[in-house]
């Protein structure tokens, strides 16, 4: 697969703008755009003793180490190189060690965002502000959103952590949310 036929990886902390990134590059790109929460949900429900579960939080460590095993087989098949089919991958649970470990980087490349520079406080008057019927915070009430938000927070720094250890991009949209992802787009835009 050559380089302008990559998938690629849309990964990070909830509410980061995973999916308004992977419908901007299905809408500009022709990517073929996987919510991997909706994948993940039918495979919890219909197929339980595969560990393949839709956590959140923390519990996305251990979730990587299973469902990598899918993002990778799924990144290889051949009904997507041969039509030219390139996929982006929107989620949130798959760690950079076992991107790193697992995936071939020539076949699909990988971004994670996150927010480790921004108050609990911040980030929730940002999403109150943004908030859809769609967005899963919309349903809940205001102090389970910001205890999600404080452990988004502190993953978004171990996710930053471990981005650098391993030499993989990490994106900080903790400020500026819009501009840094119409940025990002534009950029993966002109590199295509």
């Amino acid at each position: 697969m050559d380089k302008s036929h990559k998938h690629i990886i849309i990964t990070g902390v909830p509410r980061a703008g995973k999916t308004t990134i992977c419908q901007g590059l299905a809408k500009s790109l022709k990517y073929q755009h996987l919510a991997m929460d909706a994948v993940m949900m039918a495979f919890d429900e219909a197929f339980p003793e595969t560990g393949v579960t839709h956590t959140d939080r923390w519990d996305f460590i251990d979730t990587s180490k299973v469902f990598i095993k899918f993002m990778k087989r799924i990144s290889k098949t051949g009904n997507y190189d041969k039509l030219g089919y390139r996929l982006a991958f929107d989620l949130y649970h798959i760690t950079p060690k076992d991107y790193y470990e697992n995936i071939d980087k020539d076949c699909c490349e990988i971004y994670f965002f996150g927010y480790p520079n921004i108050t609990v406080l911040e980030k929730f008057n940002e999403i109150r502000k943004f908030d859809t019927v769609y967005d899963w915070t919309s349903q809940k009430e205001d102090e389970t959103v910001l205890a999600h938000i404080k452990d988004y927070i502190e993953i978004s720094k171990w996710l930053k952590e471990e981005c650098d250890k391993y030499n993989l991009p990490f994106i900080d949209i903790s400020h500026n949310r819009e501009k840094v992802i119409d940025e990002f787009v534009k950029n993966i835009i002109e590199k295509s």
